[in-house]
């Protein structure tokens, strides 16, 4: 897949285009229904199935006091864009100016002249231009004065409820991984690189890897984790802790990521593992002692064992 940051290096490398368009944080299924409608107009008009998406989000210029936590980094995006048969990708930077153009500027600049689009796929809530003025209607005029063929998806629903990344952050925030799975299509996941800690896990019998992850990305609500991890090409059976380490008194600290893994007891520090979230075992709690949090951990192994 080829991935530009620049409007002009693409223009002037590629051919007419289908265009799926979107910030696409999460690549939920919602997401997934409106690039595989892309996919299949390119196929059918022999065109280049393309994304239009944006970095960073919209949201972060237009509203800078505003903390976003992103489903998915840039290069998961990419990764998931890419395994779904998409062949390239416009990583727009959204900036001031950007912001500034007109829905008419943008359609020109960016689809009709820039992209060279002839099929363009939109979610029904998109909105573009200045100040979000444009919408799939403004879209529509547009695209029929270049004949242009114009393409909105209807809204998503996944076991009766709307599909929508603001969804799946909450979902996240309530610890429901199972419900995140079922709007993702798939688990939620974090890869983050393993990283020395302070060995507690070890003394206590449970070693961890301790994961430094992205900053902005989203976690799960604190506690204890059924866990799928893929080291390598290795996938590993799991008990993953999200959260301060109450027990040790870090209330006040970052939430820290650490993985116990079943049955596994190689030396991967430095080392990427990409954790897959299953199912939430328990909430984090603040135990009287080291004993207590040993025979707590013995008990959330267990039950992970039985789970797998």
């Amino acid at each position: 897949m080829h991935v530009f940051h620049d409007l002009k290096e693409f223009s002037s490398r590629t051919g007419a285009t289908s265009v799926a368009i979107g910030n696409f944080d999460g690549v939920h299924v919602g997401h997934q229904a409106l690039i595989k409608s892309m996919l299949q107009r390119a196929r059918d008009q022999k065109l280049t199935p393309t994304v239009l998406t944006f970095y960073p989000h919209p949201v972060e210029v237009l509203k800078p006091t505003t903390k976003l936590e992103r489903l998915t980094t840039t290069s998961e995006k990419l990764n998931l864009l890419e395994s779904l048969g998409v062949e390239q990708v416009l990583v727009a930077h959204f900036n001031p100016e950007l912001s500034q153009l007109t829905p008419e500027e943008f359609f020109k600049s960016y689809l009709s002249d820039g992209l060279k689009a002839q099929s363009i796929h939109v979610g029904f809530n998109f909105c573009f231009g200045k100040d979000r003025t444009g919408n799939t209607e403004t879209l529509r005029r547009l695209c029929e004065m270049r004949h242009i063929y114009l393409k909105v998806e209807d809204q998503v629903n996944a076991n009766g409820e709307r599909v929508s990344s603001s969804v799946v952050r909450q979902s996240l925030a309530d610890g429901n991984v199972k419900r995140a799975s079922v709007l993702l299509g798939r688990p939620f996941s974090i890869t983050g690189q393993v990283v020395r800690g302070d060995q507690r896990g070890r003394t206590l019998g449970f070693p961890t890897a301790n994961l430094r992850c992205p900053h902005d990305k989203a976690l799960p609500k604190n506690g204890v984790y059924l866990t799928q991890v893929f080291w390598q090409k290795e996938a590993l059976r799991g008990v993953t802790n999200v959260g301060v380490r109450p027990t040790f008194g870090l209330e006040g600290n970052p939430p820290v990521i650490e993985v116990h893994l079943l049955d596994f007891d190689s030396q991967i520090y430095g080392e990427f593992l990409t954790v897959d979230f299953l199912d939430r075992i328990r909430d984090e709690k603040k135990f009287s002692g080291l004993e207590e949090l040993k025979t707590q951990i013995r008990t959330d192994v267990a039950s992970a064992r039985r789970a797998f």
